[in-house]
């Protein structure tokens, strides 16, 4: 499957979608547009409900957002991983540092509230 991602902003978030295989032919498009939200300080929402397949550059990029994110203050989350995706991220660990929600609205809720 062709890799595709599309950026959505709204009041709470950057919702990035993606769609097909995260690989080594499509990482570097995929750290580019995580960067970009990431470096404005927004929080982030990568929904990979139509990822097919992510190898080890993949997880790589969603690392070094994190990261990136946690520097500038901001915060990533994952939603709506297909089994076979989120089996890798359950192997990796990367679960544990990169939170992983079921559902859209479980995502944005969890994120920090921009009311004072």
């Amino acid at each position: 499957m062709d890799f595709d991602i599309n950026l959505m902003k709204d009041e709470r978030c950057t919702l990035v979608r993606v769609q097909g295989d995260i690989d080594v032919v499509s990482r570097a498009r995929f750290e580019e547009a995580l960067f970009e939200v990431v470096d404005a300080g927004e929080p982030m929402v990568v929904d990979m409900r139509q990822v097919t397949f992510c190898d080890s550059t993949g997880l790589n990029a969603i690392v070094a957002a994190n990261r990136r994110a946690g520097q500038h203050g901001g915060t990533v989350a994952l939603v709506a991983l297909p089994p076979r995706v989120q089996r890798v991220f359950r192997i990796t660990g990367i679960d544990k540092f990169v939170p992983i929600y079921d559902t859209l609205r479980e995502a944005i809720g969890a994120l920090p509230s921009t009311t004072a």
